[in-house]
Parts: structure tokens; sequence; C-alpha cells
């Protein structure tokens, strides 16, 4: 898990007799959360799912940076990226399809968050793609995020859904590759520092 924590504040200096002021700043922690779908396909139509415990991963997010559930203001999708991990094929294929997105821990969804059109196994090959973001996706995804604020425990499926594949894979000549999809996450948590009064 990739994690930047943004600190937006002031710096503290500290002298003998200073009186302190309390302020509040805001803490932005960027993090991705990425889920890994593995192929192996003889038809260019099918259907992989990987499910995620979305409270769990932001959980991890929130411990590693000392932080609590209680200490966000809010939270929201900011952009998503695939990436093929593994590929060991001696020619190219060509994939088209979508990602949905739906709860598992209550009724919501699918809804399309990522379409790929035309694209290269191959050239993506450890390289991250960025992903056009549909709004039903990322409406779902922050409000989510909203219920894990309120105290929920949401779950997450995602779904590749492929609809093309060229050349058109078979039983002798099998789709075979490993691939992620990662969604970046902006959690907006609220400090209270002590500072330097200047008057």
């Amino acid at each position: 898990m990739k994690t930047l924590l943004v600190v937006l504040a002031i710096l503290l200096i500290f002298g003998t007799g200073c009186i302190m002021d309390e302020k509040v700043i805001e803490i932005v922690v960027s993090s991705s959360t990425c889920v890994e779908f593995s192929e192996n396909e003889d038809s260019e139509t099918f259907s992989t799912v990987a499910v995620v415990d979305y409270a769990g991963e932001i959980d991890e997010i929130l411990e590693d940076h000392g932080l609590d559930r209680s200490d966000i203001k809010e939270a929201y999708v900011v952009e998503a990226s695939y990436e093929v991990t593994d590929f060991a094929h001696d020619h190219d294929w060509h994939i088209s399809g979508q990602i949905d997105v739906a709860r598992t821990d209550e009724p919501a969804g699918p809804a399309l968050l990522i379409d790929y059109t035309d694209q290269s196994v191959e050239d993506a090959l450890g390289t991250a793609i960025a992903a056009s973001l549909n709004s039903e996706g990322v409406e779902l995804l922050n409000n989510a995020l909203d219920d894990y604020i309120a105290g929920a425990s949401p779950v997450i499926s995602f779904e590749v859904v492929n609809g093309d594949v060229e050349p058109d894979p078979s039983s002798s000549d099998r789709l075979v590759f490993t691939w992620q999809a990662c969604v970046t996450l902006h959690i907006i948590v609220v400090e209270t520092i002590e500072v330097p009064d200047p008057f």
C-alpha cells in the first residue's frame, strides 16, 4: 500500500516565555487501495471478481499515520489506474471492457467505475494506466466512505466485465495475465496544535 502524508501546517517556533495559541489544521492523507485480478480465459467475454474490506483498508491507512476514524472530516476518491503485473505470452492481446463496483455489506450497485477500450495487455505491463472515472462508481465509493466515517464497515466488490479480446482467445491459446486496479483516496483529518501567538 502506497501512502503519502501531506501536512498543511505552520512551522512551530518555540521560545522562552512565548504565549501559545491553538490552531486547527487539516491533514490530507493520500493513499491507494489496489485489487488484483488473475485471468486465464479461453473466451473474449469473461468476468472476474475481487472483494476488498474497504473499512479494513482505511483502518490500516489511519493506523499507519497515528490517526483514528473519529479524526476524519471527509474522504473521497480522486483518481484510479490499472496495471498488468504478470504477462508472458509470445504475442500481445487487446482487451475492451469495464470494471464495476458494488457493496456486499448492503445492497448498492453494481456501478461502472472504469472502462478500458482496445487496451494492449503488453503495453500495460509494469505501467500504471490512468483511468477515466465514471461518476456512478465514484458516487458508490464515496458513499461507502461517508458510511465508514459514520461507523459502518463497508465491503466493496470489484468486477472485471470484459467484452472483447483481439485476437480471440481459445482453449489452445488462452489469455493469461495478472493485473490490478488501484483507487486513490484523499482522507481529510483535523488536528489542533499550539503555535506561538505573535501578538
